[in-house]
């Protein structure tokens, strides 16, 4: 955000006074003008400074937010896969019980002296 100064370094340095018999001293004019340009000088060195530290932040922080967009969907990926494994183990775990079952009653058929196989 720029600052809306009415001064700069070489309008203080092009500045002409007028002479008046009973003005000031030239030379003191000067040394002070000359500290003032050196203090606009230093102020917009500083300005432009914070201007590009705030630009660099600001692209810093867009960099970070897609990095947390993109790191969020992976997330949503990543936990709809954990719930399907989850679904999945579920399923297998169901599926074993019913298979120890089936051997279970086989087992006992063929100690029966049936043949499951042939049991249509």
């Amino acid at each position: 955000m720029p600052i809306d100064l009415k001064l700069d370094s070489n309008k203080v340095f092009h500045k002409v006074f007028e002479g008046t018999k009973p003005g000031y001293n030239a030379t003191q004019v000067d040394t002070f003008l000359d500290i003032v340009i050196s203090d606009y000088e230093a102020v917009e060195a500083y300005v432009q400074k914070t201007d590009e530290l705030i630009d660099n932040l600001n692209k810093t922080n867009k960099m970070l937010k897609d990095r947390l967009t993109t790191t969020e969907a992976n997330l949503a990926v990543l936990e709809e896969k954990m719930k399907n494994i989850s679904d999945n183990e579920s399923v297998s775990m169901a599926n074993l019980d019913l298979l120890k079952r089936i051997s279970t009653l086989e087992q006992a058929l063929f100690k029966a002296g049936i043949n499951p196989s042939n049991i249509k």
